[in-house]
C-alpha cells in the first residue's frame, strides 16, 4: 500500500510536505507560537529549537512511506495528523495529532480524523484505530467523541513526557462500526 502525497477534503488538506528549509520554518513558526500549549502533551516539543530541529525531521519522515500529514487550512500549515499501524497481526492502527490554538474550535481536527479513519479503513488492513491521549487533554479527547470514538478506558502511567507518568486515554472505532456510519456515503 502506498500512501498519496495529497489527501483533499471541504476546507483543509492533508499533505506530505516536502523536506525544504521554508517549510521547515513554516511548521517551526507554528510550533513555536504554541509552544506552551503543545509542550504540555507534546515530549518533542523541546527539543524543536528551531526550523533546522524541523527540517531533519520532516526530511526523515519524507524518506519513509508514512501515513504523516501536515494539514492545510486556507493555505497555511497549522497542524499534524497522521495514521499508523501499531500492530500489524492485530490489525490495529492509531491516529495521533496536534492543531495550532488558533485553529481549534472550527471542526478541522474533527474532520481530519474521520478522513484519515477513511483511508485506513479503505486501505489498510485494520480492523480498529486507536486514538490515546493524556487524561488531561480535553482537547483531543473532545475529537475522539466528535469522531465517533468509543473510551475504553485509562492506561495508568504508561506516557512519559517531561520525566512524569502520565495515565492516558484509549479511545478506538471498529471497521465494522465505521461501515455502519458510512453505509449511506
Amino acid at each position: 500500500m502506498e500512501y498519496p502525497k495529497i489527501i483533499k477534503s471541504d476546507g483543509f488538506t492533508l499533505e506530505k510536505i516536502a523536506p525544504t528549509f521554508e517549510n521547515a520554518r513554516k511548521v517551526f513558526e507554528v510550533v513555536d507560537a504554541e509552544r506552551d500549549s503543545l509542550r504540555q502533551f507534546l515530549s518533542w516539543i523541546d527539543e524543536t529549537r528551531c526550523p533546522e530541529d524541523l527540517f531533519m525531521h520532516i526530511y526523515k519522515v519524507s524518506k519513509t512511506d508514512n501515513g504523516s500529514y501536515y494539514i492545510k487550512y486556507d493555505g497555511k500549515i497549522v497542524g499534524n495528523v497522521g495514521v499508523d499501524i501499531s500492530s500489524k497481526k492485530n490489525k490495529i492502527a492509531e491516529i495521533a495529532y496536534w492543531l495550532s490554538g488558533k485553529y481549534t474550535g472550527r471542526g478541522i481536527m474533527t474532520r481530519c480524523v474521520k478522513k484519515l479513519e477513511e483511508f485506513a479503513f479503505k486501505n489498510m488492513d485494520v480492523n480498529r484505530i486507536e486514538i490515546i491521549m493524556e487524561t488531561e487533554n480535553i482537547k483531543s479527547e473532545g475529537v475522539a467523541k466528535r469522531a465517533g470514538y468509543v473510551c475504553e478506558g485509562i492506561r495508568r502511567q504508561s506516557y512519559l513526557i517531561h520525566d512524569k507518568l502520565k495515565d492516558v486515554f484509549t479511545y478506538s472505532k471498529l471497521k465494522s462500526e465505521w461501515e455502519k456510519e458510512n453505509k449511506n456515503a
